[in-house]
């Protein structure tokens, strides 16, 4: 164990130090060039100005004209002449500063590699000295420690003069490679010769990083700081025991990440906050991998939050500095409150109490945060709250569970819903809602209802109905709190109370009742959609319409129950209100000409069908026509006369096809008559196909002989109307005459 940390060492000071301090040199020398380019454009353009002035003015003159003395003006008035100028020495054309060469090989080769390869090998040399110091028994144990140290200092010590003298790469690498020293023999004085004691090499550790991190500041070595850095985070490894020290280990990682702070700020160097974040996941990683039980979550779940506090105030430092390495750091620290959150539900997963309590805390912080920064950030993080409350209400149920788990539902929705108010009542009041403000609207109101739904389910379900009646009550009221200032934003609260309303009629009611009830609310909002001019509203509506158009065909085209009265039944009474609510939409849109103006077929605004309207009216014929089938079939089936009710249904269609062409031909409204020419088509198929073979005797005759007057009267009734009413000669049919 001891010479796998020994072997992290070493690579984090022979591979990772180089790897960083490279990286800070291409971001430095990058700046560096761009100063250089911006100090040879301003020095070009001052040089070109001057030129200009030096350079006096010629009058063009006529050819062989005389020049005229002019009279003698006054010094500085207008016109006066310039006084002549000292004559300036002949100025060789501006040379472009020479960019800085580009390093060759043999200059890394000779003053970079070969200098980290002999710390390198110093490094090793002495620590395989000190194993065949102890195998031969050259030196006391004593002798070996305090030769280590004296080699770390002399090492130091030479370094510092080869800095001062102007070596300062050659210097720092030297008095990197003292302080690696110092690590190593005090290392080995406890863990091999235990000549001290774990508190007194604690201290002789914590005194060797001070020191690195006191000459990376003295000679603005950013290298040394990485090392120093790293050393003092790997001081607890390098004094392995058997006990747990969580409290001491984590206060001193936290009092390192503070130290790195000062440190980073003072000289500018962000690469040492990546550093200090690494090393503290990986401590936390491998205390837990060891001593972690959960009996440990408070305390563990706090250290962690300190530390996510700790990394996220240093990325909002990082974000604000215009500095290259600072916004690449701020970048990598962002994902501190990612670790934070996946870690803590990992902890206080088996916390069921705990859990909920961390939850409303992290909405809360989410809150502010939104208000500050944005809804964007709020919805994430309620994202991050919504996704686990969901999942406790999936795992813990029953009544014991009932009251935290509602209340903290409450909570997450009202803290959510606080944000989202300040957000809307502190912007201007004509902006439109944002998507990201829609969308978090929405689902803070749905899924906090389905997490109550989940929580209610097994004890209390009869509650859930009256609960979402309520839940949509309270978000009409604050649409109508809002519709004055804030309309946009209003409009999406009652789409919300709409949509918990049609939650609540599925929760509380069944069969026709849903029906009717979603068909009137969707009505209600296409309405609303027509009167505020909102597509989305409209599209919302008749999406709901037309699920209850489909539920009402399904309803007709199932088998009536044994109790079935023709015409006095909750069958009957859902279709008749869709079929009178389609035809209240197909007024609503008529009374707006923006609305109904738009043609889905292609058709010109003089052209046959204007599409809403046209919708609206034939769904309505199609339910009349399922509603009157259906009550035909359920009073002949009762009285068990198939063939009369074969018959019955053929001429029926028959008498609504004459009818509605003829409504058609009156109304001058084509939809109508095709819809009627393509029943006569349906009706002719049955009775040919059908009717005459399954028909006997006098009901067959009696469904041919019906058809063909009805389809006589209707030709005769269509060729008179058709010419009276739209002319002999017209080529095309105009939209109905106003209502």
């Amino acid at each position: 164990m001891g010479m796998l940390i020994f072997a992290v060492f070493m690579v984090v000071l022979l591979v990772v130090s180089p790897i960083v301090s490279s990286i800070v040199m291409f971001f430095r020398t990058r700046a560096l060039r761009a100063d250089v380019e911006a100090l040879r454009e301003r020095v070009r353009l001052l040089e070109g100005a001057r030129i200009a002035q030096s350079a006096p003015p010629l009058a063009p003159l006529a050819s062989g004209a005389p020049v005229a003395s002019s009279a003698p003006v006054a010094p500085g008035a207008p016109g006066a002449p310039v006084a002549p100028r000292e004559p300036v020495a002949a100025r060789a054309p501006h040379a472009a500063e020479p960019e800085p060469a580009p390093e060759s090989l043999e200059s890394r080769i000779g003053g970079r590699w070969l200098l980290n390869i002999g710390i390198a090998a110093i490094v090793i040399g002495v620590a395989y000295f000190e194993k065949l110091a102890i195998d031969n028994n050259w030196v006391g144990e004593t002798a070996r420690v305090i030769q280590g140290g004296v080699l770390g200092a002399i090492l130091v010590y030479a370094g510092g003069r080869f800095a001062r003298a102007g070596y300062n790469a050659y210097g720092q690498m030297i008095i990197g490679g003292g302080v690696a020293v110092m690590y190593v023999s005090t290392y080995a004085a406890f863990n091999y010769y235990r000549l001290i004691d774990r508190p007194a090499a604690f201290l002789l550790l914590v005194a060797i990083t001070a020191l690195g991190a006191f000459l990376a500041d003295r000679h603005n070595s950013q290298g040394l700081a990485i090392f120093a850095v790293g050393g003092g985070f790997a001081t607890p490894f390098l004094l392995p025991g058997n006990t747990d020290a969580q409290l001491a280990l984590f206060t001193y990682d936290a009092i390192l990440i503070a130290g790195t702070v000062f440190l980073a700020g003072r000289r500018d160097w962000p690469f040492l906050h990546l550093v200090s974040y690494l090393a503290t996941v990986l401590t936390v990683a491998a205390w837990a991998d060891r001593f972690y039980d959960a009996s440990k979550y408070l305390r563990t779940e706090l250290f962690l939050t300190l530390f996510c506090a700790m990394f996220a105030g240093i990325a909002v430092r990082c974000r604000r500095s215009g500095h290259p390495p600072a916004q690449v750091a701020a970048l990598l620290l962002w994902t501190a409150p990612v670790a934070y959150y996946l870690a803590s539900v990992i902890v206080l997963g088996p916390h069921p109490v705990a859990l909920l309590v961390w939850l409303i805390c992290v909405m809360l912080v989410g809150g502010v945060l939104s208000v500050r920064s944005g809804p964007r950030a709020g919805f994430a993080v309620w994202i991050a709250v919504a996704m686990p409350v969901l999942g406790w209400t999936q795992t813990y149920t029953g009544p014991t569970w009932l009251t935290p788990g509602l209340a903290t539902i409450a909570g997450v929705y009202v803290i959510a819903l606080a944000a989202q108010l300040q957000i809307i009542t502190g912007g201007d009041r004509m902006r439109s809602a944002r998507p990201v403000e829609i969308a978090w609207l929405h689902l803070n109101g749905l899924l906090m209802f389905g997490a109550a739904y989940f929580l209610l389910e097994d004890t209390h379900l009869a509650l859930t109905g009256p609960l979402a009646a309520v839940f949509a009550a309270w978000h009409g009221v604050l649409a109508a709190a809002l519709l004055q200032r804030y309309r946009d934003h209003a409009l999406h609260f009652a789409a919300l109370a709409f949509s918990l309303l049609s939650i609540a009629v599925a929760l509380q009611f069944d069969g026709p009742a849903v029906t009717v009830g979603w068909a009137v609310e969707g009505a209600a909002i296409v309405a609303l959609g027509l009167h505020e001019r909102r597509d989305w509203l409209r599209a919302a509506g008749a999406l709901l319409f037309t699920v209850a158009v489909v539920r009402t065909l399904e309803l007709l085209a199932s088998v009536e129950p044994a109790n079935h009265v023709v015409l006095l039944n909750p069958r009957a009474a859902s279709a008749l209100v869709v079929i009178t609510l389609s035809y209240l939409l197909a007024w609503l849109h008529r009374r707006h000409p923006d609305a109904a103006g738009r043609d889905l077929t292609g058709f010109d605004q003089t052209g046959i069908m204007r599409a809403p309207v046209a919708v609206a009216v034939l769904v309505a014929q199609l339910v009349s026509v399922v509603f009157l089938t259906s009550e035909i079939r359920a009073f002949f089936g009762v009285r068990g006369n198939a063939l009369t009710r074969q018959m019955a249904i053929s001429v029926t269609w028959a008498a609504y096809a004459t009818a509605l062409i003829l409504v058609g031909l009156y109304r001058r409204y084509a939809p109508i008559r095709y819809f009627g020419i393509g029943l006569f088509g349906i009706t002719i198929l049955k009775v040919f196909f059908g009717d005459l073979a399954q028909l006997d005797q006098i009901y067959r005759v009696l469904s041919v002989m019906g058809l063909g007057v009805l389809l006589l009267l209707t030709s005769y009734v269509y060729q008179r109307m058709r010419a009276t009413l739209l002319g002999t000669n017209s080529g095309g049919d105009g939209p109905p005459p106003a209502s």
